[in-house]
């Protein structure tokens, strides 16, 4: 039966079959009727009406009734004479009447199937989203929690229970002010029909009291009882602590270089003063004088203090960078900056670029620092344009900063510390090619015919036995020429 009911519900996909089955019956219905003429089954004509109709469009049902009735009527045993032409037009109306009842019906039938069949496909496919996304939570390395109005838990997954120390589903339902308060202060602070997105770093705490800094991304929504929130939480603690001591490490990496720099510079004044000291004590009665004896220890002091900064600077392990991933961490730093400057950047990279002897973190504040330095500089340029370049030359990786700015007046002041009307105190680019020189490499200024070049030199890695043999000593390099 409920075979034959879907294939009545779907007749026009059987259109042939149906109305081949509807003129087989309507034909033995006729032959009865011939038969029997002294009974009456001309009802009997709704069949093939009701079996056909689903498949017949309004013309073809009222052409069918119409033929209907005129076969009842043929073999009706009242003669034609006694209203006859009455009785075929109400039976016709009736057999059409009739089949467009069982079209409709059909009809609404199917588009209540076709409904059905959507409606249990998005069912499905709700249910399979609904299945990916609590996966998708559940085997989250970060924590997920949703809260209700009142700063209350709704869903907390593994990770969330692990990072507030819940070692079952106690969380479920609980307060979070205690642990993360911001969270209630986001939900107290959203405005009416708003929903806010954003991420913060704020302090948090775990059950048993033991605090952490938490990275928080945040959104609010809306629901029928009021405002709600979702949470996903990362535990920086640990990033911090690698921060902080990856910054310490630069700063000190790079106040050897500096210090060894300044001494360099103090060792240079003090041998010209004690080479003026040796000459004056030469004079006779100059070697007895007080005062020149005090001059000559405050000489010798010098000398001591520049040796022993030079000999600090030389203390420090050999690093190695992977130029092409410092590279794309330069771009990823200097590329806001220069695009709100309206400089225009382009990148032209060598590939499978080599290893260099740089300390990675000293390397990018290089960088960093040229970008500064020619973001200034093209502040008031009609074209802003930077071209960084890096690629292999002979022995040496070349790294080079063109820009279209006005070029350099004085070129052989570029290096000098302190100078007048340089950015800050003036130290940038002389602390930049100190750390350079500490690694063996160096920072030059390559004049061009409009704008201006800083080329950075390093050692590939390969070079460093070569290096080690043929290079001047490390305090020779932090001092540079």
């Amino acid at each position: 039966m409920i075979r034959l009911e879907n294939f009545l519900g779907y007749a026009e996909s059987h259109r042939a079959m149906v109305c081949a089955g509807a003129a087989i019956l309507l034909g033995l219905i006729a032959f009865a009727d011939y038969q029997l003429p002294d009974s009456s089954i001309g009802f009997l004509y709704l069949l093939p009406i009701l079996l056909s109709a689903a498949a017949l469009n309004s013309v073809q049902i009222v052409a069918l009734a119409g033929f209907c009735s005129f076969l009842q009527e043929a073999f009706n045993p009242v003669p034609w004479s006694q209203g006859a032409a009455d009785r075929l037009v109400v039976a016709a109306a009736g057999f059409a009447m009739t089949g467009f009842f069982v079209g409709e019906l059909n009809q609404r039938r199917r588009l209540l199937n076709k409904h059905v069949t959507e409606m249990e496909t998005e069912v499905r496919l709700r249910q399979d989203a609904e299945s990916q996304v609590r996966t998708l939570i559940e085997t989250s390395p970060l924590a997920i929690l949703t809260l209700d109005s009142s700063g209350r838990v709704l869903l907390a997954n593994e990770s969330a229970r692990q990072v507030l120390d819940f070692d079952d589903d106690t969380l479920l339902g609980a307060d979070v002010s205690p642990y993360l308060p911001i969270l209630p202060r986001m939900l107290q602070s959203q405005h009416p029909g708003g929903n806010m997105r954003t991420n913060v770093e704020c302090k948090a705490k775990r059950k048993n009291g033991e605090v952490f800094l938490a990275h928080v991304w945040l959104s609010t929504y809306r629901v029928s009882d009021g405002p709600g929130l979702a949470a996903v939480i990362w535990d920086a603690s640990e990033n911090l602590r690698d921060r902080e001591g990856a910054g310490l490490d630069s700063m000190l990496a790079t106040s050897r270089v500096l210090v060894g720099a300044i001494s360099h510079e103090i060792r240079n004044l003090a041998s010209a003063a004690a080479s003026s000291y040796r000459g004056l004590i030469s004079v006779a009665g100059v070697a007895q004088n007080r005062q020149y004896e005090a001059l000559g220890s405050l000489i010798h002091a010098l000398e001591r203090i520049a040796t022993s900064g030079l000999h600090m600077a030389s203390e420090r392990e050999a690093a190695v960078t992977d130029l092409g991933t410092l590279l794309d961490e330069t771009r990823i730093v200097i590329e806001p900056f220069l695009r709100e400057a309206a400089i225009d950047v382009t990148w032209d990279l060598a590939e499978n670029l080599p290893l260099v002897q740089a300390d990675h973190q000293s390397l990018l504040q290089v960088f960093v620092n040229l970008a500064r330095n020619i973001k200034s500089v093209l502040a008031h340029s009609r074209r802003r344009e930077l071209r960084i370049t890096a690629r292999l030359e002979r022995e040496l990786v070349m790294v080079r900063f063109y820009d279209t700015g006005p070029g350099v007046a004085h070129p052989e002041e570029l290096f000098k510390p302190f100078q007048a009307g340089a950015h800050a105190a003036g130290l940038g680019l002389y602390i930049s090619r100190a750390i350079l020189r500490a690694h063996g490499g160096g920072l030059r200024y390559e004049p061009q015919l409009s704008g201006s070049c800083f080329a950075v030199e390093l050692w590939p890695e390969e070079s460093r036995v070569q290096d080690d043999r043929e290079q001047p000593t490390t305090s020779s390099r932090v001092a540079g020429g």
